[in-house]
């Protein structure tokens, strides 16, 4: 009986663009909100940063200064990567849609806590502009800073180990080293090698590296955020950190390509490299 060509990788490089898509243009889209809900004078949208005229933030709460200034969307994917955890522990789905879910956790976890970890040891990014807006707060500061460096390294080396449980869920032999491999390549590597080229491409596309606000410097700071990906495939795949006592399988990787899929993750991509980057001016 001849047996189906294995495409599982057709199917994980679809997952991976759809969960980078609702990932990084997602998080800038949140900010976006946040401008419109704080009443703010909309300029750009683009992968790479939001640009808005706020209001006095003098005259505005500690708060909402906080959220206005950068810091809602980081919350938010924080917020949402629990939920999502909760989720893939909690429920039982197809093997594609844990697949997405898993990437999309992971990718949540990274603009979220990730974010934390980078604007507490840095000052960088949307973190950095919420300190120059406290600036007359240097004791919120400090303990802003403390308080986010430690979450969030604390919460990126969590989601290392996270990101290998996860692996065990299709993995059958936990002893078969070319099974872990296989799996952790389609589920972790794809989605770090994914999440910095179209990161870094889309961000580079974005008008405000023309103006200087963002360089490639800075643009290879914040997708290296992707790493814990990184970490999950060599934690499964080369390195065999913690694999379970008890076999967790329940999932075969999906071998039959859905092309739909990959034709729609596609799209997102090109969508956000191509229309996103270059950004959306506001009259």
């Amino acid at each position: 009986m001849k047996q189906n060509k294995d495409l599982s990788i057709i199917n994980c490089l679809a997952a991976s663009f759809t969960a980078f898509f609702f990932t990084v243009p997602f998080h800038e889209f949140l900010h976006l909100l946040t401008h419109v809900i704080y009443g703010d004078k909309l300029l750009c949208y683009s992968a790479g940063a939001v640009d808005a005229v706020s209001p006095d933030y003098s005259t505005m709460s500690v708060f909402d200064t906080i959220m206005d200034a950068g810091g809602s969307a980081s919350i938010i994917n924080a917020i949402l990567s629990i939920i999502l955890l909760i989720v893939l522990l909690k429920v039982s789905m197809s093997p594609l849609m844990r697949v997405f879910l898993t990437m999309l956790m992971g990718g949540q976890f990274v603009q979220g806590i990730g974010y934390f970890m980078i604007g507490g040891f840095f000052a960088a990014g949307d973190w950095g502009a919420v300190f120059k807006q406290l600036a007359d707060h240097l004791g919120l500061i400090t303990g802003l800073r403390i308080t986010l460096s430690l979450i969030g390294s604390l919460g990126i080396m969590a989601l290392f180990f996270i990101l290998n449980y996860m692996s065990y869920y299709f993995i059958e032999d936990k002893n078969d080293k070319s099974e872990k491999l296989y799996v952790a390549f389609r589920l972790h590597l794809i989605m770090f090698i994914v999440g910095i080229v179209i990161g870094i491409a889309g961000t580079m596309t974005s008008p405000f590296v023309k103006t200087g606000e963002l360089s490639f410097g800075l643009a290879l700071l914040y997708n290296m955020m992707w790493i814990p990906f990184f970490w999950g495939f060599m934690f499964t795949g080369v390195m065999n950190v913690l694999p379970p006592k008890e076999s967790r399988f329940l999932y075969k990787l999906p071998q039959k390509p859905n092309w739909l899929f990959f034709l729609f993750g596609l799209i997102l991509v090109l969508i956000d490299i191509f229309i996103f980057g270059p950004g959306i001016f506001f009259n």
